[in-house]
């Protein structure tokens, strides 16, 4: 089986921006929520604010 090339030559100019955008976000919404995991667990501090709010992870 062939394996199978993503092939942006004939879509449309509007569908390649949204498809950056989207993998774009998506990496910075990967990148908060790793940020925001690593204050929480290594932040006494941070910890204890989040809990206080009554969010407990």
């Amino acid at each position: 089986m062939k394996s199978k090339k993503l092939n942006l030559e004939y879509v449309s100019q509007e569908r390649k921006e949204l498809f950056i955008y989207f993998f774009a976000s998506a990496g910075l919404i990967v990148f908060l929520a790793e940020f925001f995991n690593y204050l929480y667990l290594h932040n006494p501090n941070f910890h204890m604010f989040v809990q206080s709010k009554g969010i407990f992870l």
